[in-house]
C-alpha cells in the first residue's frame, strides 16, 4: 500500500488553495444570485409581446426569496421542499389569474399565466444552478 503524506508547508499551501477556491466559488454564487433578479426581469420583458404594467418590485422580492429557498433546500438535499415552494407560488398566482376582475379577457389571462410561468421556471433554474454552485463548496 502506497501512501502519500503531505508535511508542513505542502499541506499549508494545499489548504490555502482549497480555501481560496471555496471563497471564489462563494463570491461567484453570491454575484450570480444578486444579478438574477434583473436578469429574469429583462428576459421576461424581452419575451413579452405586450407591455406589462410597471410593478412595485414585489415580484422581484418574491423571486429573490424563492431562489434563496431553492438554494437552501438544494444544499440541504430537501428536493421535495423545492417542489412545495414552486407549488405554493403557482397556487397563489393561479388564484390571481382566476380573478381577472373586470377585464374577462381569456387571451390576456393566457399570456399573463405564460409570463408568470416563464418567470417561475427561470427563477427555479437559476436557484438550482446556484444551489449546485454552493453545494460544491459545502461538500
Amino acid at each position: 500500500e502506497i501512501t502519500t503524506r503531505l508535511v508542513g508547508s505542502e499541506m499549508c499551501i494545499r489548504d490555502r488553495f482549497n480555501m481560496a477556491l471555496k471563497i471564489i466559488i462563494i463570491l461567484i454564487g453570491t454575484l450570480f444570485y444578486l444579478l438574477s433578479g434583473p436578469v429574469v426581469k429583462r428576459i421576461l420583458t424581452f419575451m413579452s409581446a405586450s407591455e406589462m404594467k410597471t410593478s412595485d418590485n414585489i415580484g422581484l422580492l418574491i423571486g429573490y426569496i424563492e431562489r434563496m429557498l431553492v438554494i437552501l433546500f438544494f444544499i440541504l438535499g430537501e428536493y421535495t421542499a423545492i417542489g412545495l415552494v414552486i407549488a405554493s407560488k403557482s397556487i397563489l398566482r393561479f388564484n390571481d389569474l382566476k380573478d381577472d376582475g373586470t377585464h374577462h379577457n381569456p387571451d390576456k389571462i393566457d399570456k399573463k399565466s405564460e409570463y408568470i410561468l416563464l418567470g417561475t421556471m427561470l427563477s427555479l433554474l437559476i436557484g438550482i444552478i446556484n444551489g449546485i454552485i454552493f453545494k460544491l463548496v459545502f461538500i
